[in-house]
């Protein structure tokens, strides 16, 4: 009996031998079918069984979790090979489970997120999706990353994940980025990158660039791999391009007749129709196309039968069908949307983040608001009116928040301009609503300022947030850093060679999509989070802004349509919204006015005095009972408006009185930020900054080709202030300085020269050779901390200058400086006469002193330009002052707006009163 029980052990012990030898010879069996190069339902249904029996084998032996975690992974693979995503899930969530508890393995858990982002992703579960594959590139960016497998199908993923959020930009950073992960030799090379390359082309092609995206499939048709796809996305692109005859040339050579791809065919091919007045033929195909989809994937939600759904509304609406065109955009938000039913043809869904594609119910919404308002112009239904401003409304909510999704400025900036239409269609339903409805001035509001300003509120916004989000301090110092290195290899790009460029662009693409990741790790923040899912309200703006401004104080917000100028003007206890025809005249006009403003040519006699005050008649006449009464004007401009000088048209031709003797004018690019209020803005604790590096030119300074500036510093000697001039004005004393002082003033020369920005700069003294190291590039200004600067002042040419951007106003240095964080900023909107720029800025700085705000500083200043008697009258036409331009937050004298100082009156009288009558009762009693 003893002899037995010490055998015991013994026996146990070669059980789990046995059992451990079983399990592994399970997984062994079914890692060789797995890796079958021509695998069958058959044998991949055995390796399922072999995979899940060895996991649950070896968790009850307790042994080898390792194995256990990558037999549930292949089993996940499997399930997902064939669609059955929400077993797949299951087997890679508890994978990530026990590698949690027993292993911590990285690879491991790399490869379960990759998976199980991929089984999301292809589910159309597109928020989960991204949130696992972004939990695997955070693992692929340690030391470790080498290691890790399947790179190149990660980025893949994750730019097809920002592809279908329509930022893409950064899908094809993320693209290029999988293409640079890619092993040549690897298994599936080939495939891969066939697929990845076509995905580039894609990208190409949404942003318009179509001969780029055909040069890429072109390249790509030699291949054996994925010919169909290439074949079709070669058609899609003739299509886009107008060529319909070449896409349905080759549409009609693809065999394909089931899939997703089939779907996308048959929608371009009935689109195609539709341009060719076939009906009958286009219907057709949309039909097909549901079809296909119902036997897919029925009965779930799918963004390419909401798609067909909206072009069989564009055929009925091509038909004078209306009612039927509305009927078909139902059909399609129910498609889209995850949980919303129609019960009355006005209706839409309440929550826009839930939806299949926003980009797709973005298109939705627009389509059947723009249907509604074209029913109310033949009808005159105020119900088709007011269901048309609201359906603008909810696609501007749903453009907003994709906009908060975008992780770059270039993606926000691209949006606007390819659906400026969109935007133009609803201001003009919103003010035709509002005529007859002063309510609905918010509603018009709202989407005006949801198209202005978008990508410098959001940043700021997201800046200030960032300042409190719970992230270590390390992650802030690395998105630091990784920004200021983006700057300076941006930068470098404008001065490189050929050669070197592409090393510099191979750079830049890994710090943009790292830039992503570390985004990705502040929107983990609960309060950064809410910010890009929150949907603001067109509710109360106008009371907001009124509540803010003073009696003095008037806001004009302008918004250029195709052919007409909409204006919403607002002041303390009023706001009109009122049209401005943009005709042959008004255009004429600013034409001559820019013209003239914008010229210095020595002899030539100034002669803009006509067309000022026939912008001044077009422009303010409408809202004349709203600015009449205010002497402080805030405008925004939109359109060809940026570039005008407002304080420099004129009220009286014959007199010619301008503007500026009557009102001070500044500018924002937004009214949402005048009303921001930021918590990082406290002001620095130095008062005054001066770089004047061409004060006195040199053989330093003469080397750049650039002129002196002798009176650039001239005046501004005063208390309070620190001028470095000459040599002491270097690019690196500017960077180590400025953020701690309150005015911050370049007097130097700068560039506005490229188109893409890259080449623009400030010049500051040439401590050696290299251009790069003497200049603050644009890209740079962006990543400087100056929240705590009240003002900076550019008296260099043209730093108010720039691209005209879609809602973004002029891409100036100017801006720039407010990206960064500076309240406000003075600068020039075009070149400048040094004499006469010195005088200014004199006196711009003594009112300064005076604490009078900068805008009314500025305005002081050319006034004083005008009454200076040794100044040649040469110099007093607008083409010299006018190009000097305020544009920031509001500064009310001393801090304190007028209604401010009536109560602290009304206090001070009250008091006087109630001393005198003591007084007297007192001597009474006596």
């Amino acid at each position: 009996m003893v002899s037995c029980l010490l055998l015991l052990p013994a026996f146990f012990s070669l059980a789990r031998q046995y059992q451990f030898s079983n399990y592994r010879q399970q997984f062994n069996k079914a890692i060789a079918l797995y890796n079958n190069p021509s695998p069958t339902p058959e044998s991949d249904s055995v390796a399922l069984q072999l995979f899940t029996a060895c996991a649950n084998s070896a968790l009850a032996a307790r042994k080898d979790y390792k194995l256990a975690v990558e037999s549930l992974i292949k089993a996940g693979n499997i399930h997902q090979t064939y669609q059955r995503y929400s077993q797949s899930n299951q087997m890679y969530h508890h994978a990530l489970s026990i590698n949690s508890r027993y292993l911590r393995h990285k690879a491991l858990r790399y490869e379960a997120c990759l998976y199980i982002g991929s089984s999301f992703y292809f589910s159309n579960t597109m928020d989960s999706a991204r949130h696992y594959f972004e939990m695997a590139s955070s693992m692929a960016s340690g030391p470790e990353s080498a290691t890790l497998p399947e790179q190149e199908r990660l980025f893949n993923s994750l730019g097809a994940i920002y592809f279908e959020s329509a930022n893409y930009q950064q899908a094809k950073n993320y693209f290029e980025r999988a293409l640079q992960a890619l092993q040549q030799g690897a298994e599936g090379y080939e495939e891969l990158y066939v697929s990845i390359r076509s995905n580039i082309a894609n990208c190409l092609l949404r942003m318009n660039q179509y001969n780029e995206a055909l040069f890429i499939y072109k390249s790509l048709a030699r291949y054996s791999i994925n010919k169909e796809i290439i074949l079709q996305n070669t058609a899609h692109t003739y299509f886009r391009l107008g060529h319909y005859d070449s896409a349905l040339a080759l549409y009609n050579q693809l065999p394909g007749k089931e899939g997703l791809n089939h779907v996308k065919a048959l929608n371009d091919l009935g689109r195609i129709y539709i341009q060719k007045g076939h009906w009958q033929l286009a219907e057709n195909y949309f039909d097909s196309a549901i079809a296909v989809v119902r036997k897919i994937q029925y009965p779930a939600k799918n963004k390419e039968a909401a798609l067909a759904l909206l072009y069989r509304s564009e055929l009925a609406r091509r038909q004078g069908l209306a009612e039927e065109a509305i009927g078909w955009c139902n059909r399609a938000l129910e498609e889209v949307h995850l949980d919303f039913t129609l019960k009355n043809r006005f209706d839409i869904p309440a929550d826009v983040s839930k939806a299949v594609s926003h980009i797709t119910l973005f298109e939705i919404l627009q389509a059947k608001a723009s249907l509604l308002f074209n029913r109310y112009k033949v009808t005159g239904s105020r119900d088709m009116l007011d269901a048309s401003v609201e359906c603008f409304l909810k696609a501007i909510q749903t453009a907003g928040y994709i906009k908060r999704s975008f992780d770059n400025d270039e993606a926000r900036i691209f949006f606007n301009e390819q659906y400026r239409q969109i935007y133009s269609r609803a201001v003009e339903a919103a003010f035709t609503a509002s005529e007859n409805n002063p309510a609905v001035i918010n509603k018009l509001l709202y989407i005006i300022e949801n198209y202005k300003g978008n990508a410098l509120y959001q940043n700021l916004r997201s800046i200030e947030l960032k300042s409190s989000a719970k992230i270590p301090g390390s992650i802030k110092v690395k998105e630091r850093y990784t920004k200021q290195l983006l700057a300076l290899y941006t930068s470098r790009l404008s001065s490189t060679s050929e050669t070197d460029a592409a090393g510099l662009q191979a750079k830049i693409l890994q710090l943009q999509v790292e830039l992503s990741r570390i985004q990705k790790l502040y929107e983990k923040d609960p309060g950064y989070s809410f910010f890009l899912s929150e949907v603001n309200s067109p509710a109360g703006m106008v009371k907001q802004l009124q509540h803010e401004i003073d009696d003095n104080t008037a806001l004009l917000n302008y918004y250029a349509g195709d052919s007409v100028m909409y204006v919403v003007a607002i002041n303390k206890g009023k706001a009109v919204a009122r049209k401005i025809n943009m005709d042959a005249a008004f255009t004429r006009a600013v034409k001559l006015f820019l013209e003239e403003t914008y010229s210095l040519q020595e002899g030539r006699r100034y002669n803009g005095y006509a067309s000022a005050a026939q912008l001044y008649q077009s422009l303010f006449n409408p809202v004349n009972s709203i600015t009449a009464n205010s002497e402080n004007l805030v405008i925004v401009p939109d359109g060809m408006l940026n570039y005008l000088p407002f304080d420099a048209l004129v009220t009286d031709e014959k007199q010619r009185h301008y503007l500026l003797l009557d009102k001070t004018i500044s500018y924002h690019y937004s009214f949402a930020l005048l009303l921001q209020k930021s918590t990082l803005q406290a002001g620095g604790k130095n008062k005054a900054i001066v770089f004047a590096p061409y004060v006195a030119p040199d053989a330093a300074t003469a080397g750049t080709g650039l002129p002196g500036l002798p009176f650039s510093a001239s005046g501004l000697d005063t208390a309070g202030k620190w001028i470095l001039k000459s040599a002491e004005a270097t690019r690196q004393s500017f960077v180590e300085n400025a953020p701690a002082y309150k005015l911050v003033h370049l007097a130097t020369h700068a560039s506005m020269g490229t188109e893409n920005s890259t080449g623009n700069w400030i010049q500051f003294y040439p401590a050696d050779s290299m251009n790069i190291n003497n200049r603050l590039y644009l890209h740079e200004i962006y990543n400087l901390n100056l929240h705590q600067t009240e003002l900076v002042i550019l008296s260099a040419c043209e730093t108010a200058g720039g691209a005209n951007s879609s809602g973004e106003g002029l891409l100036s240095l100017s801006r720039a400086f407010m990206y960064a964080g500076s309240d406000g900023v003075i600068s020039t909107l075009w070149k400048t006469e040094d004499r006469v720029a010195a005088l200014l800025m004199q006196r711009v700085h003594y009112y300064l002193q005076q604490k009078i705000p900068p805008q009314k500083a500025l305005r002081l200043a050319k006034i004083d330009l005008l009454n200076d008697d040794k100044l040649s009258v040469l110099y007093k036409t607008p083409n010299y002052w006018g190009n000097f331009v305020y544009a920031g937050k509001q500064h009310y004298q001393s801090g304190i707006t007028l209604r401010k100082y009536a109560w602290f009156g009304i206090f001070l009288l009250a008091l006087s009163i109630w001393w005198i009558v003591r007084k007297r009762v007192v001597q009474l009693l006596k």
